[in-house]
C-alpha cells in the first residue's frame, strides 16, 4: 500500500508539472518590419474626477471619453467631457465588479471586459454588453447588461505563482463583427489574441496568433477606418505603445508594426488606449505616486510618411 500511494503522488506531480504548460501550439507572429520611435505624448486631461483614480480603459463616444476603475471598484462606467469633468454615471444593475480592465464599442453596444486574471486563477471571465439605446443624458442613471462568458481552451493548469500567468487578460476590441481579447503575459511579455462571438454565452477560446510585444499589454483599440490596432502597454515602468497596419480577422500581426517609446512617462501605469478621430491616439492612466489619473494624446500626423 505504501510503495502504491509512493508511486501515485509521483505520478500527480508529474501530470501536475506537466499541465503548467499548455500544449497547443500558437503562431507566433514574425518581428519584422518595425519602425522604431520615441515619443513625447501632449497632455490632454491632466486631471480626471477624484472617482476615477483607477481608471483602466477608455472609448471615445458621443463626444465623451467612457472609462470605469480598476478590480474592486462600483459596477458604474462614467462619461467624461474634454474639460475632465464627469457628466454620467452608469450603474450596472446585473454586473459585478470581480478585475475590469478594458472597453470597447461598436454602433449600438458598449462592452466592458471583467477579464483581469493576474495570478491566473481564473475562470469564470466575462464581457457586458450594454445597448447603447439604454443611455439618456441624465447625470445619473441605470442601465441592464447581457453578459459573454469564456475561458481560455488552451489553459490547463489554474495555479501560477503570482504575476507569471500566460493567461491574464487586460486588452479587448471588436473588429468585424466579433470580440477580439489580448492577453497579458507575465513571464515573456508577449500577447496572444483570442477571437469570441459578440452574442450572449458560454464560449471556450482558441488562440489565433501570438507576438512579442515585449512589454505587458494593458489596452487596445481599432481606428475607425478598421486598418490600424493600437496596443498600450508598459515595460520596466516605462510605457509603451504598438500600431499595427493592415490587420485581418486571422492576421493583426503581420502588416507593418510601429513601436512608440513613451518618454517622460516613467512610472506611470498606461491602462487604456483609444482613437479620437483618425490622427489621434488617446492614452490613460491611473493614479500612481508619480502621475495623477489623466489622459494624454499622441497626434499621429507628427509619424506620417
Amino acid at each position: 500500500m505504501k510503495k502504491y500511494l509512493f508511486t501515485l503522488a509521483l505520478l500527480m506531480i508529474f501530470y501536475t508539472s506537466k499541465s503548467q504548460k499548455s500544449n497547443v501550439s500558437v503562431p507566433l507572429a514574425d518581428t519584422t518590419n518595425i519602425t522604431y520611435l520615441k515619443v513625447k505624448p501632449g497632455s490632454y486631461i491632466p486631471h480626471l474626477p477624484e472617482k476615477v483614480n483607477e481608471e483602466s480603459g477608455i472609448i471615445f463616444f458621443d463626444e465623451l471619453f467612457w472609462t470605469f476603475n480598476d478590480s474592486g471598484g462600483e459596477s458604474e462606467i462614467y462619461a467624461i467631457n474634454k474639460q475632465g469633468e464627469m457628466v454620467r454615471e452608469i450603474d450596472l444593475q446585473n454586473a459585478k465588479n470581480i478585475d475590469w480592465e478594458d472597453i470597447a464599442q461598436d454602433k449600438k453596444h458598449i462592452y466592458i471586459g471583467d477579464f483581469g486574471n493576474n495570478n491566473g486563477v481564473r475562470s469564470n471571465q466575462k464581457i457586458y454588453k450594454l445597448k447603447k439605446s439604454k443611455l439618456n443624458k441624465a447625470a445619473e442613471q441605470k442601465a441592464d447588461v447581457s453578459a459573454i462568458r469564456f475561458s481560455f481552451k488552451n489553459q490547463e493548469t489554474f495555479h501560477f505563482k503570482t504575476r507569471s500567468t500566460p493567461f491574464d487578460c487586460e486588452a479587448m476590441v471588436e473588429f468585424k463583427g466579433n470580440l477580439y481579447v489580448f492577453t497579458k503575459d507575465w513571464s515573456n511579455e508577449t500577447t496572444t489574441v483570442y477571437e469570441l462571438p459578440k452574442k450572449e454565452g458560454q464560449y471556450d477560446l482558441n488562440p489565433i496568433q501570438k507576438f512579442n510585444v515585449g512589454c505587458l499589454v494593458t489596452g487596445a483599440d481599432i481606428s475607425k477606418d478598421k486598418q490600424t490596432l493600437a496596443l498600450v502597454g508598459y515595460h520596466d515602468f516605462e510605457p509603451v505603445v504598438w500600431l499595427f497596419k493592415d490587420i485581418t480577422k486571422n492576421s493583426f500581426f503581420n502588416g507593418e508594426k510601429i513601436k512608440m517609446d513613451i518618454t517622460d512617462m516613467h512610472n506611470a501605469q498606461t491602462e487604456g488606449i483609444c482613437f479620437k478621430g483618425k490622427d489621434t491616439i488617446m492614452i490613460s492612466c491611473e493614479k500612481t505616486p508619480a502621475f495623477d489619473q489623466q489622459i494624454f494624446y499622441i497626434d499621429l500626423k507628427n509619424f506620417s510618411k
